[in-house]
């Protein structure tokens, strides 16, 4: 029997989730081991394996693509399995920078704040295969930058773990503040699209 119940698993298929590189799959099991060890990861990919069969970390190859599907599958047997909440997935993003072997390969090109948030939809792109993120609003003076995550129905689980992601990389490039990210709109809310507002004050 799964432990991700069967409501969430028949939501999760009806998903046009397009396909994921590898390297997310990779990034998000390497939070587990991290966070909780080695002996509570390998039981994560126990119980993948019962959930999904083809679905193997141990597998999976970093520039591979891979049913998008599978990103939330592991997003919602983390939930299931730890007994997640909205907060302990904006941690997981926030420390996926530092293990993302596509990040540290693009870090080098990021100069700046505004070349960062002018190359996010190149870098979506780069893990995503569908969805489209656009750079809404860059005003440094009022101190607030918008994106928008169109043509791609995340699941909420994403949704929290993209909050902390963009905090993370806001926070890369603006030093001595502090960053606040809010979801203002999102589809599983009725609206068209995801819309990440980041603020930020002065310490």
């Amino acid at each position: 029997m799964s432990i991700i119940p069967k409501k969430d698993l028949e939501q999760i298929n009806k998903l046009k989730a397009g396909k994921v590189r590898g390297e997310a799959l990779k990034t998000d099991i390497k939070y587990i081991e991290s966070l909780k060890g080695g002996k509570e990861a390998e039981k994560i990919r126990k119980e993948m394996l019962k959930i999904e069969p083809e679905f193997d970390y141990n597998n999976i190859k970093g520039m591979a693509w891979y049913p998008g599907r599978w990103a939330f599958l592991s997003l919602s047997l983390f939930k299931n399995y730890f007994n997640w909440k909205e907060e302990d997935f904006i941690k997981m993003g926030y420390a996926s920078p530092s293990n993302s072997f596509i990040f540290k390969t693009m870090l080098r090109y990021f100069v700046s704040l505004e070349k960062i948030c002018r190359e996010a939809s190149t870098y979506w792109r780069k893990h995503w295969s569908i969805g489209d993120m656009k750079l809404v609003e860059f005003s440094p003076q009022k101190k607030k930058i918008i994106f928008e995550l169109r043509n791609f129905k995340s699941h909420p689980n994403l949704c929290a773990s993209l909050k902390g992601y963009i905090k993370r990389l806001a926070e890369m490039s603006i030093k001595d503040s502090i960053v606040k990210v809010e979801e203002a709109l999102c589809p599983y809310r009725g609206d068209k699209c995801h819309r990440f507002e980041v603020t930020w004050q002065d310490k």
